[in-house]
């Protein structure tokens, strides 16, 4: 039984016994497709535990400035206000919530400069420092991330290694799939296949899809693993299923190869349209060259072939390929 089943338990029978604390926590909680069966309750009783509890919650936020009540108020209510307030309170989880939607932000919004993207990045940074230094792996994990990418702090690539080995360590399975990387690319780390199979291995048993796709590819290479397409099919399968764009054009020219799988060019366009789609650019590459073949028994189409080799030039970064793809009306992907 994994630590969140064991706590849904606990949460749950205090919930069934009159806690509102707990009570308000299940019937959040209760709506998420993952949740433990403790935590799954009728939308009857889900009303009921709401209603019963969210007075006494508001009282702790409002008037005893709990952290814990805000960041389960702004759950409850979609409150970015809400959440700013826990995070400020120090709850771990709004720290690494509002960090990372702040950091999100700095990425879509044209209108900020380059000055307010800086103080935007540092503040997120802080974030996810100060659930660092509660231990918290999910704060760990941010904090890797701000190291190797340099957002709102200097990048530090033995730092983000040492943030991932404590995240990987509680569990983190999107840090055991970076020290995969670490371990493949020979970052900070000496290089080793075979260390790195095991972390891809490790996210991948967890569900990871990034996880899965790596230790796919390491079974499909013969990196650090022995060499097994049917097996590297199989993991591709199972990232490509939770929508990764690179895993699904892996499975594409799995199936276009017949390796692994049995040869399908079909089933083959048919994943490489899905990953073009997502926005994967070797997939649209592929994709282009399906639809000048008439793979798969498809419709030859030099039109659209070369429109999808313009799109992988825009997903690339092309900024002309992208001003061409807007001014003639067409979609980037």
């Amino acid at each position: 039984m994994s630590g969140y089943e064991d706590a849904a338990k606990i949460v749950a029978a205090d919930a069934a016994r009159g806690k509102p604390l707990q009570q308000f926590i299940i019937a959040l909680v209760s709506r998420d497709p993952d949740a433990p069966r403790a935590a799954r309750i009728g939308e009857k009783k889900r009303k009921e535990y709401l209603d019963r509890s969210r007075d006494r919650i508001k009282a702790l936020a409002e008037k005893k400035g709990n952290a814990l009540a805000w960041y389960l108020l702004s759950i409850e209510n979609s409150d970015m206000k809400m959440l700013k307030m826990a995070a400020e309170g120090e709850n771990i989880q709004a720290m690494n919530a509002w960090g990372t939607i702040q950091l999100t932000k700095t990425f879509s919004d044209p209108s900020l400069s380059t000055n307010d993207i800086d103080k935007i990045m540092r503040r997120s940074f802080a974030f996810f420092k100060k659930a660092a230094e509660k231990k918290d792996p999910n704060g760990f994990y941010n904090m890797g991330m701000c190291y190797m990418n340099g957002y709102g702090v200097a990048r530090d690539a033995e730092m983000a290694y040492d943030s991932f080995s404590f995240a990987a360590d509680a569990g983190h399975p999107e840090a055991m799939n970076n020290l995969g990387g670490f371990f493949r690319d020979g970052i900070v780390v000496e290089k080793n296949l075979a260390t790195a199979a095991k972390f891809f291995k490790r996210s991948a048993d967890l569900g990871n899809s990034y996880g899965e796709l790596n230790y796919g590819l390491a079974l499909k290479r013969g990196e650090g693993v022995e060499k097994n397409d049917k097996e590297a099919a199989k993991y591709f399968l199972l990232s490509a299923k939770k929508k990764n764009p690179d895993a699904m054009n892996a499975l594409a020219l799995a199936y276009l190869l017949g390796e692994g799988v049995e040869k399908n060019e079909r089933l083959a366009v048919t994943w490489f349209r899905r990953a073009a789609s997502a926005g994967c650019a070797a997939a649209m590459d592929n994709l282009a060259g399906c639809i000048v073949k008439g793979a798969g028994g498809i419709q030859k189409d030099p039109e659209e072939a070369t429109l999808w080799q313009v799109r992988a030039r825009a997903a690339r970064g092309d900024a002309n390929a992208s001003a061409w793809l807007i001014q003639n009306g067409h979609s980037l992907k």
